[in-house]
């Protein structure tokens, strides 16, 4: 019996080990073939502008080309869906952004969980800026909450939801309200802001840049995180940080299947990093108005889980 157990012991061990080392080599090969980089929307939006940008350097920096697929439907949830279908392997990753956890937590019950990925670094990510015509009554902040604060409600706000929900946020902490106008698409509230149906949008830097100064004045930025210097339209503008509000930032994130080996997200973490690093990906962001802000997984983690708790918080503003 003692031979028998001594045995079971050792084969234990080895089949251990030869374990670690067969992950270890998995991991050391990544990747040896093309990767599908699934994109949860439609072709031309910011986050399909923002992978397509990256894959024109995956080849000199991942070693492998990106196949890079666009599978929009049901608030990016669809897209998700099928990361999960596929082998934990690392050869299939999805970039997303704040849109299907918004959707995954306002749905009851939810098809699945906003913590069924594994975040291996944000890679962008967006603010959501308010703005009004020029020359409105409410054309600078002070104005604006001074306008809010007198009259609750007669503001008219209109964006996407997670647009919307970085305003309601901010606003709750000033102590002003305005009517949320709902949107399914940046573009559709663009235009009723454009044609007078609304007072105000909020929107990205990059949506509003054409729009600056002849159609659009700035009010505020209601992240914590500051509009890059360089872009002047938005010199001036307070951010929520500066005003002394907690801010709501997007990600745009990288995720991959909950089940693949750490060994091989820490992989794509640090080819990421050095992705976004390249001159030629950097100078393509630059011209869409886009800003390459990088989290390597060990912080993107953790801000994941952040932003997932304050817009636990922020629906029920909006509701």
């Amino acid at each position: 019996m003692k031979r028998l157990s001594k045995l079971f012991v050792a084969l234990t061990i080895a089949s251990l080990i030869l374990g670690f080392s067969i992950a270890d080599q998995t991991s050391a090969a990544y990747p040896e073939k093309m990767i599908t980089y699934i994109v949860p929307f439609k072709a031309g939006g910011g986050t399909d502008r923002t992978a397509r940008i990256l894959s024109t350097g995956a080849i000199d920096h991942f070693g492998q080309a990106w196949h890079v697929r666009n599978m929009p439907g049901a608030s990016a949830i669809v897209g998700w869906k099928e990361l999960l279908r596929r082998p934990a392997d690392g050869y299939t990753i999805m970039q997303s952004s704040s849109t299907p956890v918004i959707a995954l937590l306002l749905e009851e019950p939810p098809p699945l969980s906003p913590f069924d990925i594994k975040i291996a670094c944000y890679v962008a990510g967006f603010r959501s800026i308010i703005v009004s015509k020029p020359g409105a009554e409410w054309s600078s902040w002070e104005k604006f909450k001074a306008a809010a604060k007198k009259d609750p409600g007669k503001i008219t706000l209109a964006g996407t939801q997670s647009l919307l929900m970085g305003a309601a946020a901010m606003f709750d902490q000033a102590g002003i309200k305005v009517n949320f106008v709902p949107y399914e698409s940046t573009g559709a509230a663009v235009a009723d802001f454009l044609g007078g149906h609304v007072n105000c949008l909020a929107a990205t830097s990059s949506t509003l840049l054409p729009l600056i100064p002849e159609k659009a004045t700035p009010i505020v930025n209601t992240s914590d995180v500051p509009l890059p210097e360089k872009l002047k339209e938005f010199k001036d503008v307070p951010d929520a940080k500066s005003l002394g509000y907690e801010g709501m930032f997007f990600p745009r994130w990288v995720g991959v299947h909950p089940d693949t080996p750490d060994e091989i997200v820490d992989i794509i973490s640090e080819k990421m990093s050095k992705l976004v690093k390249d001159k030629s990906v950097k100078k393509l962001f630059s011209k869409i108005g886009e800003e390459i802000i990088f989290l390597p997984r060990s912080e993107a983690e953790v801000a994941y889980k952040q932003m997932v708790e304050s817009m636990k918080k922020a629906i029920k503003l909006l509701k």
